[in-house]
């Protein structure tokens, strides 16, 4: 480069040099009109030598840029050490620290931390020793499961999906050990494509053990239900207890807003076959166990005050075995019905629900009787919600904010439970049964304080209509902490 520079200079130096003999000699030729035309001449020699000396300026410059951008062989061998490491790296975090399946797979859980004490009188129906105080710290719910799917559809979204959970449970005989059992274990797979945003009909069966599609409250799961103690009625019934069998679930014409994220269907429906024995129990006789459900929603515009009024009604028709005296069965196949019926309204920051039920099933007259007779059942349950804060509000929600940053809001309520689960006295001498009506007035509180965290707190009053030495009327206070995962 230093060559090429050197002889563009020497060849300017000469021209300059040669210019002022050419100059002379024409002058005294040609005189002064021939010098100017040499003068021009020697102008349009000097920018065009100049045009070249830049060009060539350029070419060094660019030529010298790409030599300096050139890794050297001690360059490529850093980066690709720096490379190896951090795969290395990476390999070992996975290897070590990072649970793994070979399908998608999202833990979740539930878990519920209780403090409650009782007046004196009774514990949950049983009588405190010499009357004193009854209270006690207690872990009621301690849920753990996966999910996930099995078959990912693309295209359509129809997917096969699946969970599994168990939940810590106390023994009964009141030993200090507990046992996990399982709770949901089923898969479920959509038949309608669910890619088709929030407007698509939906249609899905699940078979395996499942909480049941009966009224509100029962098909809630733990983290979703709305009081500290569950709905006296249908937790006698049994419609808390998952079942095992298959059950269709499916919804149409559905009213949407996506300003706010709402879907309402105009029509939710389910039905289902199950074994009618419980969890985790083989079926005690041949029959099976129909169950059902319908709702309907009034198809009503997003700002209506009537939005998210539903109206629902439900089934369930089965078969138990009626044991009498000794262990002896007095029927196989004896009457097991359940019916129901519910409202629920949601507009924020105010709603209710109210749900109603009747059971039929058979019991053995008496303890020692080989007769059977159908004792019938009753049960209502109101709940008045009012939320103080600003988790409701959509735009406050989705608003940029920091992961853990969670508008805070009191969603104070009140409670009235009946059930009655002998009406006329039809059944006597079993236990649960006679003239043992229960009121239950609740109020409390719920304080959301995180995306997935929430303080309760109610007091209920027990009373009974019919009072014995052991089962009297009490008052109870509840404090409980549930976070989920």
């Amino acid at each position: 480069m230093n060559n090429i520079r050197k002889t563009i200079i020497a060849v300017a130096i000469s021209s300059l040099l040669a210019s002022p003999f050419a100059f002379a000699e024409n002058a005294a030729r040609s005189g002064v009109r021939a010098v100017n035309t040499q003068t021009e001449d020697l102008k349009r020699q000097i920018e065009a030598l100049q045009q070249s000396i830049n060009a060539l300026q350029k070419q060094v410059e660019t030529i010298q840029q790409e030599n300096s951008d050139k890794a050297t062989s001690s360059d490529v061998e850093g980066v690709r050490s720096d490379l190896e490491n951090y795969k290395y790296d990476q390999e070992r975090q996975y290897e070590r620290k990072d649970a793994k399946s070979t399908r998608d797979t999202t833990i979740y859980g539930t878990v519920q931390l209780r403090y409650q004490a009782q007046s004196e009188g009774t514990r949950s129906g049983n009588p405190a020793p010499n009357g004193e105080r009854y209270n006690t710290f207690d872990v009621p719910t301690a849920l753990l499961g996966v999910r996930g799917n099995l078959y990912k559809d693309y295209v359509e979204g129809k997917n096969l999906e699946y969970q599994f959970s168990l939940s810590y449970g106390k023994r009964a005989n009141g030993t200090n050990t507990a046992d996990f059992n399982l709770q949901d274990a089923f898969v479920r797979y959509n038949f309608l494509p669910t890619t088709d945003g929030l407007e698509g009909n939906r249609l899905t069966a699940t078979i395996g053990q499942q909480l049941l599609p009966f009224g509100i409250e029962a098909q809630a799961a733990e983290d979703l239900r709305p009081t500290i103690n569950l709905a006296t009625a249908p937790a006698q019934l049994g419609l808390f207890n998952r079942q095992i069998g298959v059950v269709f679930r499916g919804d149409a014409h559905s009213f949407v807003d996506y300003s706010a994220n709402y879907r309402a269907p105009l029509f939710e429906y389910a039905l289902g076959l199950i074994n009618g024995n419980y969890s985790n129990k083989l079926d005690n006789n041949n029959g099976k166990a129909v169950v059902g459900r319908g709702a309907f929603t009034l198809p009503v515009d997003y700002a209506s005050w009537l939005r998210e009024l539903k109206i629902g009604a439900s089934f369930y028709k089965g078969s138990k075995l009626v044991a009498g005296a000794g262990a002896v069965n007095l029927d196989s196949h004896g009457r097991n019905d359940i019916y129901g019926f519910d409202i629920y309204y949601n507009h924020a920051p105010y709603g209710a629900t109210y749900e109603y039920w009747q059971g039929r099933s058979d019991y053995a007259i008496a303890a020692n009787s080989t007769r059977t007779r159908e004792a019938r059942s009753t049960g209502h349950t109101l709940t008045l919600f009012y939320t103080f804060g600003d988790q409701f509000f959509n735009s406050v929600k989705t608003a940029a904010k920091f992961d853990d940053s969670w508008p805070q809001s009191i969603q104070s309520f009140y409670r009235f439970d009946y059930f009655d689960p002998n009406r006329g006295d039809e059944v006597s001498g079993i236990r649960g049964h006679g003239r043992d009506t229960l009121h239950v007035h609740t109020i409390g509180f719920n304080w959301f304080f995180a995306e997935t965290t929430k303080l309760q707190f109610g007091i209920n009053r027990y009373r009974y209509m019919h009072e014995t030495d052991e089962q009297k009327d009490y008052t109870e206070v509840q404090t409980q902490l549930q976070y989920t995962f």
